[in-house]
């Protein structure tokens, strides 16, 4: 069975849709650059549900990597500076 539907996606990107996609093995879907849907395999409803639920957990991930990855970059370059003080301080 087959069912078609589209997605929001002003609330997932089609990275965050493709990576739900690859973690619910128990349906097949083709995702257009549009958000537009085809879900195959038993209860596609049910799959359209899980992938949208998927989506917003793996766009939550993507947006707080973003936000973060800035900060991240901050204390790994603090540490290996700090690092690289002390193995000179002990000199």
């Amino acid at each position: 069975m087959k069912f078609k539907s589209k997605a929001d996606t002003s609330v997932y990107s089609l990275e965050a849709l493709k990576l739900a996609s690859y973690i619910l093995d128990e349906w097949q879907f083709k995702i257009s650059t549009f958000g537009e849907i085809e879900v195959d395999g038993e209860n596609p409803e049910k799959g359209f549900k899980e992938l949208l639920n998927e989506a917003l957990n793996q766009q939550c991930r993507i947006d707080l990597a973003s936000k973060n990855s800035k900060i991240a970059n901050i204390i790994i370059t603090k540490a290996v500076l700090s690092a690289l003080g002390e193995k000179e301080a002990n000199k």
